[in-house]
């Protein structure tokens, strides 16, 4: 099931297993696989993956633009959104 490999991705990232690099990298694969194979998720599952890939897309290194995030932000946005779908 592809959600269980979503939540493999976010829990190896939020207990430090991977660097921010591998996490983006790795949930960005796994995304573009979902998309390119039109696997459909529950909507509400949706919603998620999408807030996903949109504080993933606005991680940056390097902060030039009022839009993008740090790290730190980004281990947040992932932390609360785990919280909220896997308690």
């Amino acid at each position: 099931m592809t959600e269980q490999k979503y939540k493999l991705l976010i829990d190896n990232y939020l207990n430090k297993g991977s660097s921010v690099e591998k996490f983006t990298n790795a949930f960005f694969q796994q995304w573009k696989h979902d998309r390119d194979n039109e696997i459909v998720h529950d909507s509400k599952f949706q919603r998620l993956i999408d807030r996903l890939f949109t504080s993933c897309d606005c991680y940056s290194e390097n902060l030039q633009r009022p839009i993008e995030i740090s790290e730190t932000e980004l281990r947040n946005e992932v932390g609360l959104l785990s919280h909220i779908w896997w308690g």
